[in-house]
């Protein structure tokens, strides 16, 4: 039954309960139907008669004030109001619980499937406990809320007076759920989430906190652990005698396929021969070299999951025809949302309609996964590369791109 079914069928009974019934209110209705003779009106007013005898010293009656009759409305309206209130919650809280339940069987299952022990298991828990997230399955997908997690978890171990021991027992049990999950090594197409996800030999420069002269031209990151990443540079090249513990500078470093990094970071140590440790950060800055243009689209999709590296993982069936709709298109992929998630890596058939010209079995690969907050709860938005696309196909898109920038552009 619908809430507002059940909001006037409570109103109902609590009308009848405060407002007794009136033999004289029923005359007048039996009066107007043609159809029932006089005997049975009489029977009938005779039957109520008997049954309401004993209630006649307390009746309000409908002859009364018309304040007497809003007031006893008004009292049915807030029973029903109170009972749909109590009906509503009860359902939320059911399904919510039905929905912590399914969750958590998620959880255990996958976390099964990965391989992880008890003790891995119980601290991906304690990650997921600084934060608010009411799938915590989620974890085995979001790479943006497992480092968000691990840099909570981090922060508190610090702030507990923990010695940071890149061999201790916490980041190994850490480093090895990373890699279970797949977040070890991010392909080039993936922006970083945070400075855990920087590659060893990644090289850059080395800024003040303010202007525009490098303190230390190159440097190259060769090491990278939960607790810190640490650099090299040429000591006897570079100039670093300003550079100590709590000294907050800037790295800078382009990323090859991805874009230009500017993070601002916190000394941890630094020493005369030409090695700097940092702490991470979430706080990434990224211009994104992109050889196309990017235009938003709200338009439908189909696709279906052509391979996958692992199929026991994978929510979607292989084969299997989904219906979505895109977030938006460039001549060298697309994004969009859906409520399962695929893999990164997934190679996948698109089919989707532009203005005047039709795209099918396009393959696409999932190079970037990430979690968003829709109506009806969590969504992935997966960004897909396109693989060996034909020429002609992919200067029709670029067409409608520019013709879409331009409409938009004149509307600004």
């Amino acid at each position: 039954m619908t809430y507002w079914k059940s909001a006037v069928l409570a109103a109902g009974v609590a009308i009848l309960f405060f407002i007794p019934f009136q033999p004289a209110v029923a005359s007048d209705l039996l009066s107007s139907v043609p159809s029932v003779s006089d005997n049975s009106q009489e029977q009938f007013l005779s039957g109520l008669n008997t049954i309401f005898s004993g209630r006649e010293q307390n009746r309000i009656g409908w002859g009364k004030s018309a304040v007497q009759i809003a007031l006893v409305f008004g009292a049915g309206m807030l029973v029903a109001g109170l009972i749909l209130l109590i009906v509503y919650g009860v359902r939320s809280y059911r399904n919510k619980a039905e929905q912590e339940i399914r969750s958590e069987n998620l959880f255990l299952d996958t976390a099964a499937r990965l391989g992880l022990s008890i003790e891995e298991r119980e601290e991906l828990t304690a990650l997921l406990s600084h934060q608010n997230v009411p799938e915590p399955h989620t974890i085995f997908q979001s790479l943006p809320l497992f480092e968000q997690a691990v840099d909570a978890e981090v922060n508190r171990l610090l702030r507990g007076g923990l010695q940071v021991n890149a061999d201790g027992p916490e980041e190994k049990l850490i480093s090895d759920l990373r890699k279970k999950l797949g977040f070890a090594h991010l392909p080039l197409e993936h922006p970083l989430v945070s400075t855990r996800n920087i590659a060893l030999g990644q090289v850059g420069s080395i800024f003040g906190r303010e202007g525009n002269k490098p303190l230390l031209n190159k440097v190259s990151v060769v090491d990278n652990n939960s607790f810190f990443f640490t650099v090299e540079f040429d000591a006897e090249k570079e100039d670093h005698y300003r550079i100590g513990p709590g000294t907050t500078l800037r790295f800078v470093f382009a990323r090859q396929n991805d874009g230009l990094y500017g993070v601002q970071v916190k000394v941890a140590n630094a020493n005369e021969s030409g090695a700097i440790d940092f702490f991470h950060t979430l706080e990434l800055r990224r211009n994104q070299l992109r050889q196309y243009v990017r235009i938003e689209t709200n338009l439908p999709l189909r696709f279906r999951l052509l391979s996958t590296k692992d199929p026991d993982k994978s929510e979607i069936q292989r084969g299997l025809l989904v219906t979505t709709r895109m977030s938006d298109v460039s001549g060298g992929g697309l994004s969009f949302l859906h409520e399962q998630s695929l893999r990164l890596g997934d190679l996948i058939s698109i089919s989707f309609d532009l203005p005047g010209q039709g795209f099918a079995g396009i393959t696409g690969k999932i190079v970037h996964l990430a979690l968003r907050e829709g109506k009806n709860g969590q969504l992935f938005k997966h960004h897909v590369q396109f693989v060996n696309i034909e020429q002609r196909k992919r200067e029709g898109i670029i067409k409608y791109v520019f013709e879409k920038e331009r409409q938009l552009s004149q509307w600004r």
